[in-house]
């Protein structure tokens, strides 16, 4: 038998006595391996919305990531949309802070964290729960309880790379079928800044979703810019916009224009003429420009920085 870590031991004490307080059942029983995720009713002391689809961490929290990425701060609902956001930028994100599964208002570093993978546990933007623990005994102590394998960050991040590809498929026909994407029907749906059909254009079609089916649909990067930016009612739908999508220049995939990179400035020419050609992943954005011009720019900076659209 190996000797008890005192300094292992008293951190488990102190986490176990915190999940204590947070949960009125013990960490080993059976109850808490479908503690209520997204929470119900959402905690709306905790704010917050992830970029990548939308979801908010009212909701989310028990799987919620924060990190850092060109110096900005940001934020994921999931291992999924930490690793789709890594793939699309093509960088390694810093500083990730990871909420614990069991006491979802409660940040460490995801480094310094270990998780249950496949558990009884429901999961975030996949099948495949990923829970995060503070100590290894702790994940250790759910996965005998609630199934799983215990893994550090590295092992869990890859995994979520890995599947991120077949994922997205899923969700995006997910998408599709409960209407939160609406795809433009050809001569019924109109641009409402041009008045041109956006399945007609395919690469270039954008939409704004407020829920319940309701979409504001675009023929282009172009109309959606110049709606958003130089309109009094753009703006203020804007704020009241569950989510806007643009279509990826390369796959044809509906993308969320929060976390798309765009080519402005480029000799190329969309249904609109000039156009902000939106794209998934930042190194397809980089051979764009290279073959036809322009500069490549965040959603912030062609909605509100000093690249604002119309350039």
């Amino acid at each position: 038998m190996q000797p008890i870590n005192r300094r292992q031991f008293l951190g488990d004490i102190t986490c176990l006595t915190i999940a204590s307080l947070a949960f009125p059942w013990p960490l080993g029983a059976q109850s808490h391996c479908r503690v209520a995720h997204p929470l119900s009713p959402p905690d709306k002391a905790l704010t917050g919305r992830c970029p990548n689809c939308g979801m908010t961490r009212a909701m989310w929290a028990r799987t919620w990531k924060t990190f850092r990425l060109d110096g900005a701060r940001l934020e994921a609902c999931s291992f999924h949309c930490l690793a789709d956001l890594t793939l699309k930028s093509g960088q390694m994100l810093e500083d990730v802070q990871t909420a614990l599964f069991l006491q979802p208002r409660g940040m460490v570093s995801a480094q310094e964290a270990w998780y249950v993978v496949g558990s009884e546990a429901r999961g975030t933007m996949t099948m495949v729960s990923k829970a995060a623990f503070p100590s290894r005994s702790l994940a250790t102590n759910f996965a005998q309880n609630c199934g799983g394998e215990v893994l550090n960050f590295s092992a869990t991040f890859q995994m979520a790379r890995e599947t991120v590809a077949k994922e997205n498929n899923t969700i995006d026909n997910k998408r599709l079928a409960k209407g939160k994407i609406v795809p433009p029907v050809d001569t019924k749906d109109e641009c409402i800044m041009c008045r041109m059909y956006p399945s007609r254009y395919p690469r270039h079609r954008s939409q704004v979703s407020y829920g319940h089916r309701r979409i504001d649909h675009f023929c282009s990067t172009h109309c959606l810019f110049a709606w958003l930016n130089a309109t009094e009612s753009g703006r203020l739908h804007q704020g009241r916009a569950r989510m806007i999508w643009v279509t990826d220049f390369v796959s044809e995939r509906w993308i969320s224009a929060e976390t798309a990179y765009y080519v402005v400035g480029s000799t190329a020419q969309g249904p609109m003429g000039t156009e902000a050609f939106a794209f998934d992943r930042k190194n397809q954005a980089r051979e764009f420009v290279r073959k036809n011009g322009g500069r490549v720019l965040s959603f912030d900076a062609v909605t509100t920085g000093p690249y604002a659209w119309p350039v």
